[in-house]
């Protein structure tokens, strides 16, 4: 063994060190060494595994962010060509988007959320949508009232908002937004094929929409929903989303800067931010709306009419689903996409396959406390010191037009429900009564519970589950997909 000198030790402790750096920088610094029980390595930034929006601008032909690594987006269709552009309110973000974003978004390379504040929910900017409403479309407006508390507030917005009404309040800030959503959104990302506006509480099924706007053209100017009418003014219905096409949007975000300020004034005395950009729409562009309901679509599985207008029609978006609902329904179509993916295959997902997911497993022929919404005919108790909605009236037979059994239909549940067997075919497939009103309907929908009540006051629902199995048998497979006639 060889006796170390006193010269050589400054040498051994150097080398000494030398080894402790190596061996660090090794484990640390290159990432392929091995870690303690007591490290966890550190995040690094992969950007197919992001989702969030990038910040600069998407010119015709420059390169998009690629889909997100996800298991559970294994499978999820191109959506590189469409831009979500979601609206929300700072009164309801926290409670809305982030079941979103662990679902439905999170497998989108992009998107868009646009509310009434600037916002962070999770690392996910949300975009202001009102920072450029002209200020004296704001001053002395109390529509602003939300917006400017929400501006002074210093703690969180679900104490502010209690010195305040936020959900009529929100209403009315609302109608500002959908005009400068879209211009903002065209300035942004302005080289999309296609734009889809929706709300923060509706689901989009991408599958299918993916496989619908192939059959389209984004070079045609194309604005496509839910049609819903005021002062005889086609629109399109914001909660159910509406399609706006490469050229629509040029046509107005791109060739009028500033456009949504020459309506910030005139929303004060309009209802609501859909009706108002589509009114900007036909002003400037002379495009109007088209109608694609049911594809396009305001409603959700526990309220979906069922039947002659809802069965071999594909769908691409419903409203209303609160959290718990769009967490269920995105698992439910993962794993049937999933399951058809394994065997090489895609199927669109019709309404029909909604219905037998969700309501045939739990059709029965009655429930109590349950409302159905059977509204299309009602049979009323016409006795002396009843009254009844104009509407209600509106939808009664003549009396000379009824059988025995709706003669009597208003005087019992039991009644009701003899009146809707007695009716041929696909008249009646499920009826309601309460307190002198029985109503019926030619669509069978699972409805919500309501709250109990006593006597009359009671709420029943009732199917013709014989009458309703017989029309589905009668229907037997959808061989071909019911889309909505688009003109070009």
């Amino acid at each position: 063994m060889l006796l170390l000198t006193r010269k050589s030790s400054p040498i051994i402790v150097i080398i000494a060190i030398v080894i402790l750096v190596l061996l660090y920088t090794s484990g640390s610094g290159s990432g392929t060494g091995a870690w303690s029980d007591l490290d966890e390595p550190y995040y690094r930034h992969d950007p197919h595994r992001s989702h969030h929006a990038p910040q600069g601008r998407f010119g015709a032909g420059a390169s998009r962010p690629k889909p997100p690594v996800d298991p559970a987006c294994e499978a999820f269709p191109d959506t590189s060509k469409v831009l979500l552009v979601m609206k929300t309110g700072a009164s309801e973000a926290f409670a809305r988007l982030p079941t979103q974003l662990m679902t439905m978004l999170k497998c989108l390379p992009d998107f868009l959320v646009f509310s009434d504040m600037d916002q962070n929910i999770g690392g996910q900017q949300i975009h202001d949508s009102l920072s450029t409403v002209l200020p004296e479309a704001q001053e002395g407006n109390s529509d602003f009232d939300l917006y400017r508390r929400q501006k002074w507030c210093r703690v969180d917005q679900e104490n502010c908002n209690k010195l305040g009404n936020p959900a009529t309040e929100g209403w009315k800030l609302d109608k500002y937004k959908n005009i400068h959503m879209a211009e903002k959104s065209y300035a942004m990302r302005p080289g999309y094929d296609w734009y889809l506006f929706v709300d923060a509480d509706t689901y989009v099924l991408w599958p299918n929409l993916m496989r619908w706007l192939k059959k389209l053209d984004p070079t045609k100017s194309l604005y496509l929903g839910s049609v819903t009418l005021i002062n005889k003014f086609r629109f399109g219905h914001g909660g159910s989303g509406y399609l706006i096409s490469k050229a629509a949007m040029e046509s107005l975000a791109g060739k009028h800067r500033g456009v949504a300020n020459e309506f910030d004034v005139r929303a004060k005395s309009e209802c609501c931010g859909d009706y108002v950009f589509g009114l900007a729409l036909k002003n400037k562009t002379d495009v109007g709306v088209q109608q694609m309901w049911p594809t396009i679509n305001g409603e959700k599985p526990a309220t979906l009419p069922f039947g002659p207008s809802h069965w071999c029609h594909p769908i691409v978006t419903m409203h209303h689903m609160n959290a718990e609902e769009i967490n269920t329904f995105w698992h439910f179509e993962r794993q049937r996409h999933l399951a058809f993916a394994k065997t090489g295959k895609s199927r669109l997902l019709l309404i029909k396959d909604i219905y037998e997911a969700y309501l045939a497993p739990n059709l029965r022929e009655t429930r109590e406390d349950w409302d159905n919404m059977a509204d299309n005919r009602f049979y009323l108790d016409t006795s002396p010191g009843r009254e009844w909605e104009e509407w209600q009236v509106k939808r009664t037979k003549k009396p000379e037009d009824l059988n025995e059994h709706e003669r009597e239909a208003h005087k019992s549940f039991e009644h009701c429900a003899a009146a809707c067997r007695s009716l041929p075919g696909d008249e009646c497939f499920r009826y309601r009564y309460r307190d002198g009103a029985c109503s019926t309907s030619n669509s069978f929908i699972m409805g919500t519970p309501v709250k109990k009540e006593t006597g009359d006051k009671r709420t029943m629902s009732g199917w013709d589950v014989e009458k309703i199995n017989a029309w589905i048998k009668k229907q037997g497979s959808c061989r071909k997909a019911m889309w909505p006639n688009v003109e070009s």
